[in-house]
């Protein structure tokens, strides 16, 4: 038995080496440990403080540089003591023992096994120098916590190089090894620190240390690092674990594509802003960064502390689906112009009523409650009006843009059309943050999608076109123009930038999502603020709450990049506009503009909305060609659509009378008497509306229009029978404030004729 060779895996065992994430640049961000070896770190035995190296021997193995293997009088003196305790309390293992055991692993317990062991032992001094065996056996013993050697301990316990141990911090290490659980100085700290002192004594027993040396070091304190993994941008590096093939997990190390000194500027950013909402109820961010033109995750926070558990942290955000409110918007107006719209054509942002596939109505509102009249695509994008988002959407289609946002990268989306309906455009769905910033690539990229790439080992894919250059162009110009979004934002905002940036502001109900996207050719920045656990925030909003993390990054983010703009296609071209119609100016039109517009796109008809009429100056009413010139007089006036005459007349437009004078001579221009019958128009008959509980009382009213003969002056509004208004004359407009129920809602004209509807309220269901 003696002339058989000693294993191999005894001699020179294989090294378990844990696999290292690194950032881009090489810096280590954390260290995926070896199920079976942990954390470890080879050292020369050079490199070992000569304090530790004199700990270890004095309660380890005194008679290490003496023994040939196995200490023969220990082994008896143990056998003595166990038999007097009557059970174990005592082992005889040398270090070179302890090493046999520490390089084979797991085996059983028993007389052969310890034979065996010692065999080992003795055959192992007789091949390797005791300097060789003491330096497997430092980096080879158990600490606890997964640390394997005195290099791992040393990090994990104490954050520290092992050449900066003192000569306490060496014997309390050294007096976890006879136990790492019951000596867990995580968990039994005080058990630790008085093994620690065991191990100071058997120094000065052994010589190793003077008394009054001892005297001074059990009274020092010893500062243990924080327990937690010693891990760098954890959600990223989780991600990137659970993302890894097999291939990649045998590596040594694999590089991913994070900016380690970018994703530290995030997480201040983060923790300075969060600092400031404090008070709002809002504990946690993500953002994400990447490169647009490779889809390189350069930064990736999930959330303020992956290690705060009271507020979730561990919980990626990045990669967890949210309602991402108007953020969503973009890409409706991108549809639109791919259908032939343009950043000038109209839409009416007032008061309006859709009506779902049930049949229940559907009244989206603004997020300043209020109404904004005409407005072209430039100025609905750029200040995010719902209802002009809504009525775009109901042109092209809720299934078009499901589609095409699916086809941008948004795995989340998988309910049907009918499930979203028109709130699709304004967030009502769920998306992840870095899906949403992965979509939002198709904009600086002319059209093509992006793909995210969390290593440079990853192949860098082309892309697919979805969207046209020109398309694309045109929503960066309206996303980037810091003058059409003042209406809405105001000249000062965290969306300004010295330099081209398109941006958009997300903000979902009752304040529980708070998002900023935006990009330059060269970089894409997702923002989320928010609380993992779904509750809502007090006074916040994308602009507020979001923004400043947004500014920041994208500006750490652009550091060092050419700061241009957006790469116009040749087929882009300007053209001057009347701004309130988005039509060739007219000679009446003061008001006017350029535009972008894909060529042939331009618009080819002239403004008619501004307009000269002839008015009665006995009492303002339009003018008919018998009227005498003497009494009447040409006037300015602007002709918006039907639709938008109530709005224009309550925001003190000036419009053309909708009548026509009764002091002309109407004998041969009975067309324009307008005769008709007493009608409600607003609201019908049978409707059903439904209160928001989120939404103020008093922003919730029945508007009450009717029409009635032109003879009819004024009409008295009640609400099951009791008057609540008297209106006059064109379209007898008034408010109602609703209560739940059924009512009847009754008009009475001056000329005794009535007419009534019937209508249903109730809560809207949270």
């Amino acid at each position: 038995m003696w002339l058989l060779p000693l294993p191999a895996s005894l001699v020179d065992p294989a090294p378990h080496q844990p696999l290292q994430i690194l950032d881009r640049t090489g810096f280590l961000l954390y260290e995926a440990k070896d199920p079976q070896g942990g954390e470890s770190h080879p050292l020369q035995l050079a490199e070992v403080p000569a304090a530790c190296r004199d700990a270890l021997l004095a309660a380890e193995d005194r008679q290490f540089y003496t023994h040939h293997g196995v200490n023969v009088g220990s082994i008896f003196r143990a056998l003595w003591q166990n038999f007097q305790a009557g059970k174990t309390v005592s082992g005889a293992s040398t270090i070179t023992q302890q090493l046999i055991r520490n390089r084979r692993g797991v085996v059983k317990r028993g007389v052969v096994a310890k034979l065996r062991e010692a065999w080992h032992a003795l055959k192992l001094e007789r091949v390797l120098t005791k300097d060789e065996i003491l330096e497997g056996y430092i980096n080879t013993v158990y600490f606890g916590h997964q640390a394997y050697g005195l290099k791992a301990a040393s990090n994990i316990f104490f954050r520290k190089a092992v050449a900066e141990l003192s000569v306490p911090e060496c014997a309390f290490l050294i007096g976890l090894v006879q136990s790492p659980s019951a000596y867990d100085p995580f968990s039994h700290k005080d058990k630790a620190l008085k093994r620690q002192k065991t191990v100071l004594q058997a120094m000065v027993s052994d010589h190793r240390l003077r008394r009054e040396e001892y005297d001074q070091y059990v009274t020092e304190s010893v500062l243990l690092a924080p327990d937690r993994t010693a891990i760098h941008a954890p959600h990223f590096v989780f991600w990137i674990l659970s993302n890894l093939s097999e291939t990649e997990h045998q590596k040594f190390s694999v590089t991913t594509a994070l900016d380690w000194g970018l994703q530290q500027h995030v997480e201040n950013s983060i923790d300075r802003q969060l600092r400031l909402l404090e008070k709002k109820n809002v504990t946690s961010a993500a953002a994400v960064v990447l490169d647009a033109k490779t889809g390189d995750i350069l930064a990736m926070a999930g959330s303020h502390d992956y290690f705060d558990a009271e507020h979730d942290g561990a919980v990626n955000v990045a990669l967890s689906a949210r309602q991402p409110g108007s953020t969503l918007k973009p890409f409706t107006y991108a549809l639109a112009m791919e259908q032939g719209d343009t950043a000038a054509t109209t839409i009416a942002d007032i008061e309006t009523q859709f009506f779902t596939q049930e049949g229940n109505p559907y009244i989206p509102r603004n997020y300043d409650y209020g109404y904004h009249g005409l407005v072209r695509y430039r100025t609905a994008l750029a200040n995010s009006y719902n209802i002009a988002a809504v009525r775009v959407l109901e042109k092209i289609g809720v299934q078009t843009l499901l589609s095409f946002l699916q086809s941008a990268g948004l795995t989340t989306l998988k309910e049907s059309p009918d499930h979203y309906g028109l709130a699709l455009t304004l967030g009502d769905a769920e998306v992840t943050l870095l899906e949403l910033a992965s979509a939002y690539g198709i904009f600086p990229r002319e059209g093509i999608t992006l793909k995210p790439r969390g290593t440079i080992d990853e192949p860098l894919t082309k892309g697919v076109r979805i969207l046209s250059p020109e398309s694309a162009w045109l929503i960066s110009s309206i996303l980037s123009d810091a003058e059409a979004r003042i209406p809405e934002f105001g000249e000062d905002n965290a969306l300004v930038f010295p330099y081209p940036v398109a941006a958009k502001t997300g903000t979902t109900r009752n304040s529980r999502d708070n998002w900023v996207m935006g990009y330059t050719p060269d970089r894409i920045v997702g923002v989320w603020v928010g609380n993992a656990d779904n509750s809502p925030m007090k006074g916040t909003s994308g602009i507020t709450g979001a923004g400043p993390i947004f500014h920041d990054v994208m500006d750490a983010a652009s550091s060092g990049l050419p700061r241009q703009g957006f790469a116009r296609p040749e087929t882009i071209e300007q053209a001057p506009i009347c701004l309130l119609s988005g039509k060739v100016p007219s000679a009446l039109c003061t008001a006017t503009g350029r535009e972008w517009f894909k060529r042939g796109t331009e618009p080819q008809d002239e403004d008619t909305m501004h307009r000269l009429v002839r008015i009665d100056t006995r009492n303002g009413l339009l003018a008919t060609a018998d009227c005498a010139p003497s009494v009447t007089i040409e006037k300015q006036v602007i002709d918006f659509p039907p639709e938008l005459q109530k709005w224009a007349r309550e925001n003190n437009w000036l419009l053309p009378p909708s009548t026509y004078s009764p002091l002309c001579d109407l004998q041969e221009n009975s067309s324009h008497t307008n005769e008709t019958v007493l009608k409600i128009t607003r609201p019908h008959d049978s409707d059903h509306f439904q209160l928001d509980p989120l939404v103020p009382d008093a922003s919730e009213k029945i508007v009450l229009e009717a029409q009635a003969p032109r003879t009819v002056r004024s009409v008295t509004w009640k609400v099951d029978g009791v008057v609540i208004g008297v209106a006059s004359a064109p379209d007898f407009h008034s408010f109602w404030q609703p209560t739940i129920g059924q009512h009847v809602i009754e008009a009475h004209a001056d000329d005794d004729t009535i007419t009534r509807v019937r209508i249903r309220i109730e809560n809207k269901p949270l």
